[in-house]
C-alpha cells in the first residue's frame, strides 16, 4: 500500500492529476464512469465512428482517454476476448456497446483502433479494412514478415488509411530536434538507452509468435531512428546491422543494437530491463547532426546546442506522443508517410529474425519499392 501511495504520488508529479487518475482507474477497473469528468471539459461529441479493439491497459487508459478529449469522433464499441475487461472500459468511457467478437460492431464503423495482443494486430487490421474501415494499429504492425505481405496487398486492394501508434516521431522532445536541424541532409548520430519493463517468463510477450521484445519495445526507437533518416526525404535504400547480448537466453531483455546507413548515419539502440524501473519506461536520448546536438531525458526535458545558441526546454506532463499519435486520424499535420511506416516495420522485422536467431550482424537492403 505504501509502495502504490508512493507511486501515485510520483505519477501526479510527471503527468499531473487527470491523467494518473486514469492510469490508476486502468490497474484497478473501478466502475466510475471516467467520460462525465472529460465530457466536463469536452462536452460536444459528434464526427467519426470509432471502435477499440483490445481493452488492456494502455488501449484504456491512453487510447480511450485521448480520444475521449476529442471533440471529432465517437467511442461506439469496444471488443476484448476478456469480457470483463471489455464491460470496464465501456462503462469508464461511455461506450454503449461491448464483446468478445468485433465482427458484431464492424458495419457502420469508420474507424477502428486496434491494441490486441501483437501477433492479432494484422489480422484484426484486414478482417477491419475488408469491412469498410480505416484502421489505427498499435505497434508492431505485423510480427512476422507473411503478415506484413498480407496488411499491404489488403491496404492496396481496399485504399483504406492505416495510422500507426509509433509515437515518439510525435513527442514535442523530437519535434523540438527536428525543427532546429538546419541541414538535414547530412548524417547524424543517434543514441538511445531505454530502460524498459521486467517481465516474468510467463508473460505473453515471451510467446514466439508475439515478436520478442524487439516488437513490443524495440520497435518504437528503431521506427525513430527511420523517421529520423526520412528527415531529408531521401531514400533508405540499405543498413548495416550489429547486435550485441547480455544474456543468450534471453536475448531480447538486456541487448544492444547498432545500425549504419550508407549516408554516414550511426544508430545505437540499447535496451535494458534488469528490474521494473518505479515510474515506467525511461529514456535518455542523444542526438547529433551537423553542428546541432541535443540531449532528451526521458521526454521531460529538452537541451539543443546549435553552434552558439543553446536552447532549454521542460516537457510538463511527460509527453512521449501519444495524444498525438493516437489522434492523428484526426490532425493530418501529423500524419506520417506510409512508406516511411514500411521501412520502419520491415526494419524492426529484420531485426526480430536476427534476435531469434541469435544472428550478430546482417546486411540488409529493403524490398520495398
Amino acid at each position: 500500500m505504501k509502495f502504490g501511495v508512493k507511486k501515485v504520488v510520483r505519477f501526479i508529479s510527471i503527468y499531473g492529476v487527470i491523467r494518473t487518475f486514469v492510469k490508476v482507474a486502468g490497474r484497478l477497473r473501478v466502475q466510475f464512469p471516467i467520460w462525465w469528468l472529460l465530457r466536463f471539459f469536452h462536452p460536444l461529441r459528434s464526427g467519426r465512428r470509432v471502435g477499440i479493439i483490445g481493452c488492456g491497459q494502455f488501449s484504456y487508459s491512453a487510447i480511450a482517454y485521448f480520444l475521449s478529449t476529442s471533440t471529432d469522433c465517437k467511442l461506439s464499441w469496444c471488443t476484448d476476448i476478456d469480457i470483463k475487461a471489455a464491460k470496464s472500459m465501456a462503462a469508464a468511457f461511455g461506450m454503449k456497446n461491448y464483446g468478445k467478437d468485433c465482427s458484431d460492431f464492424l458495419k457502420g464503423t469508420d474507424l477502428v483502433y486496434i491494441a490486441s495482443n501483437h501477433a492479432t494486430h494484422t489480422s484484426y487490421a484486414v478482417q477491419s479494412m475488408k469491412a469498410g474501415c480505416d484502421v489505427y494499429i498499435e505497434k508492431p504492425i505485423s510480427t512476422t514478415r507473411e503478415q506484413f505481405e498480407d496488411l499491404l496487398a489488403v491496404v492496396r486492394e481496399t485504399g483504406k488509411k492505416v495510422y500507426v501508434g509509433y509515437n515518439r516521431p510525435h513527442a514535442p522532445s523530437i519535434d523540438l530536434i527536428r525543427n532546429n536541424t538546419a541541414d538535414k541532409s547530412l548524417p547524424f548520430s543517434l543514441s538511445c538507452f531505454v530502460t524498459g519493463h521486467f517481465i516474468p517468463e510467463d508473460h505473453w510477450y515471451r510467446d514466439p509468435k508475439e515478436g520478442t521484445r524487439v516488437c513490443g519495445n524495440l520497435g518504437h526507437w528503431l521506427d525513430l531512428a527511420v523517421h529520423m533518416m526520412c528527415w531529408s526525404n531521401t531514400s533508405v535504400e540499405s543498413v548495416d546491422i550489429t547486435i550485441s547480448y547480455s544474456d543468450k537466453n534471453t536475448p531480447s531483455d538486456n541487448f544492444s543494437v547498432v545500425i549504419n546507413t550508407p549516408r554516414g548515419d550511426l544508430v545505437t539502440l540499447t535496451f535494458s530491463a534488469r528490474s521494473e524501473p518505479f515510474e515506467g519506461v525511461n529514456e535518455s536520448i542523444n542526438f547529433q547532426q551537423g553542428k546541432l546536438i541535443a540531449k532528451v531525458n526521458d521526454h521531460r526535458h529538452t537541451q539543443i546546442w546549435n553552434n552558439e545558441k543553446y536552447l532549454s526546454k521542460k516537457h510538463w506532463p511527460k509527453n512521449v506522443g501519444h495524444k498525438n499519435a493516437i489522434l492523428q486520424p484526426f490532425n493530418h499535420n501529423r500524419n506520417r508517410e506510409w512508406l516511411e511506416l514500411i521501412i520502419s516495420t520491415e526494419l524492426m522485422l529484420v531485426v526480430t529474425d536476427m534476435v531469434k536467431n541469435l544472428e550478430l550482424h546482417r546486411e540488409h537492403t529493403f524490398t520495398y519499392k
